[in-house]
């Protein structure tokens, strides 16, 4: 696209595109689901919280037809977004050949429900914030059970390390004064990682 002089026309321009070719309309469903998913698998949930997040209003700034199906939204409402009546199902893509491979798969669909009796085949999909999940934990597994392995830290500092956050997340929660909360701090190497992450929250906040 050409630079935008009017960026409140953008948007109505970005669904018009979604509805025009079903590349776009998934680009912008795959885009609003990583960005969920950044929030829900960030290490530091103390500032990246996800249930802080406006969904409707990242919606909208995807320009998304309609809200994905994904285990972040469910059972939640969304009344500041409107879905569009379009069966999103109907848009097609610009390039043909990936429409053609689409109706391809769209008829073998038909043929399957029509073997079962009109019953639609049931095929356990896995949200697209869970396709790497399995893999992603087994890495982790895997990359701590190496840090245990070679790691110097004695048990007297990581007791001291655990307890420092313990106090971070009571002064997130407002049950102990900044004062007090720098007061208890101890070891000046945590210390100062502590007052970097206290610094990062002003900013955030």
């Amino acid at each position: 696209m050409k630079p935008q002089t009017n960026v409140l026309d953008l948007l109505p321009k970005l669904k018009s595109m979604a509805l025009a070719d079903r590349a776009v309309f998934e680009k912008g469903m795959k885009a609003f689901v990583s960005y969920v998913q950044a929030y829900a698998k960030h290490e530091c949930n103390l500032i990246f919280r996800i249930k802080d997040l406006d969904f409707a209003s990242l919606a909208k700034g995807f320009a998304l037809l309609k809200m994905p199906k994904m285990p972040e939204l469910r059972g939640k409402c969304f009344p500041d977004f409107t879905p569009v009546t379009v069966n999103t199902d109907s848009i097609s893509f610009k390039d043909k050949n990936r429409e053609k491979q689409r109706q391809k798969q769209l008829e073998q669909q038909r043929k399957e429900k029509q073997e079962n009796g009109g019953k639609k085949k049931f095929i356990k999909n896995k949200a697209w914030s869970k396709q790497k999940a399995k893999k992603e934990k087994k890495k982790k597994i895997t990359a701590k059970r190496k840090r245990e392995e070679g790691s110097d830290i004695e048990d007297e500092d990581m007791e001291e390390l655990l307890n420092d956050t313990r106090l971070l997340k009571r002064l997130k929660k407002g049950k102990i004064s900044e004062e007090e909360f720098e007061k208890r701090l101890t070891g000046s190497q945590s210390r100062l990682k502590v007052e970097a992450l206290l610094n990062s929250l002003k900013v955030d906040s």
